[in-house]
């Protein structure tokens, strides 16, 4: 699906389990204290990427510099489950300390009010700067003035082009200041039907299936998704049904980008990889299939998103946070810095992960790459940080990503962008009235 889906919370789970929540007061199982070690639970992802990640480099790196501290990961065994899984943990009294969390999820456990707060750790911890994070990244951890958790990882999105089809085509390459004009005349000149069979062989661009792209054409056409507070979705007001329509026309209108059947179930990645689509949107966790897992064979580099009538940007971004429901707040706080901190910055720069939250480390990063193959203008992922902006998710993200499907369903032709917009419009604003989650 061109509007992807993201994790899934079943609401009748979700009500239910919460609610033993509330009634058992988010008790959590005390983990027991030997030889004056304390023992930490930290609920993550079991992808064999992240096993490795934390069984034989973070948590290792962490344990040798807090000897009286153990780290015990409880991992969930698919994205799909991960939520479920971690709201069952936490009604049957065997909450983890520490959870792992995205945007998508992070508003809902920030309403339902398990999420520790952070500011009584700040005010009394002398060797923690919160200057040394990008304050738009960490406000993505706020919910109602309060800090709840800190950032580990995170990119902005920018576009990548391939540098040998501009050339071969005598396209010049984007300005930094190039504008929505420029960038569907450019995706114009690079959609080409190379043996004249009447099919194209080569798009101009090909937008990403996610959730957290297609809200920066609306942003960038003067839109909103939701009002400031996140209690109204806007998506109906004319500028954000604009945005979403030059988006959709793309592929639905100018043809510069493929349609779902075009692209033969090939990802956005894997069609500018095999050069059949000459410019994409995409963040800098990219990287570590661009150029180390498979690498690119070809020439490539970065510009600016093009301009709308403003300048916009998503940010996807990772990122910790502790339940309140632990025994051990003061050791929970020391593991959850150690992770948004200098030392776990360097280990997931070394792993090829996107950029560490950490700012010193990520502006070192692009500043100083030790990689020849990084593209010449790396510096725009932080450039683009000026403008970014996290999609908008409001607690109620299962009922908001089953409203997301009205949106697909402009994109494939079933109806119109404005209807779209509607429907989608008037689903998550019932969401929101009910407010149940």
């Amino acid at each position: 699906m061109f509007f992807r889906s993201v994790r899934h919370l079943p609401v009748r789970l979700c009500i239910i389990v919460l609610s033993v929540v509330a009634l058992a007061g988010c008790a959590g199982r005390k983990q027991p204290v030997e030889d004056g070690v304390v023992t930490l639970t930290f609920y993550n992802y079991a992808t064999p990427e992240f096993l490795k990640l934390y069984h034989e480099d973070l948590i290792p790196a962490f344990e040798r510099a807090h000897p009286n501290i153990k780290i015990v990961m409880n991992e969930s065994l698919g994205d799909q489950g991960y939520d479920a899984k971690l709201l069952t943990l936490i009604a049957g009294h065997i909450a983890p300390d520490l959870i792992h969390v995205t945007q998508q999820n992070f508003p809902f456990y920030a309403a339902k009010d398990v999420l520790l707060p952070l500011d009584d750790f700040i005010r009394e911890d002398k060797t923690f700067d919160e200057t040394r994070y990008y304050p738009q990244v960490l406000d993505g951890l706020r919910h109602q003035d309060r800090l709840l958790g800190l950032p580990s990882d995170f990119s902005s999105i920018v576009m990548l082009y391939n540098q040998d089809l501009f050339d071969k085509y005598g396209v010049p390459y984007p300005k930094p200041d190039w504008t929505w004009e420029d960038y569907l005349e450019t995706a114009r000149k690079l959609t080409i039907d190379v043996d004249g069979d009447g099919h194209t062989d080569i798009f101009g661009t090909a937008n990403p299936n996610a959730y957290n792209r297609w809200p920066a054409w609306v942003w960038m056409n003067g839109g909103e998704i939701m009002n400031e507070d996140r209690t109204r979705c806007t998506m109906d007001m004319p500028e954000s049904v604009a945005g979403l329509q030059f988006y959709v026309d793309l592929s639905a209108k100018h043809h510069v980008a493929p349609t779902p059947g075009q692209s033969l179930g090939m990802d956005f990645e894997d069609l500018f990889a095999s050069r059949n689509v000459a410019m994409i949107a995409d963040s800098r966790y990219a990287y570590k299939r661009f150029l180390r897992m498979r690498g690119l064979r070809f020439r490539w580099d970065l510009a600016h998103m093009p301009k709308g009538k403003t300048r916009a940007t998503t940010f996807i971004w990772g990122g910790n946070c502790i339940l309140r429901s632990t025994k051990y707040p003061k050791e929970a706080w020391e593991f959850l810095k150690f992770l948004s901190g200098p030392e776990a910055a360097r280990i997931n720069l070394e792993a090829g992960n996107a950029l560490p939250a950490w700012r010193e480390a990520a502006e070192d990063a692009v500043m100083n790459p030790t990689d020849p193959k990084i593209p010449k203008h790396d510096i725009y992922y932080l450039e683009s940080i000026a403008y970014g902006r996290t999609a908008p998710f409001p607690p109620q993200f299962a009922e908001y990503n089953a409203a997301m499907t009205h949106l697909q369903d402009s994109y494939l032709g079933l109806r119109t962008v404005e209807d779209a917009c509607k429907l989608f419009t008037n689903e998550v604003n019932q969401a929101l009235a009910g407010n149940v989650f």
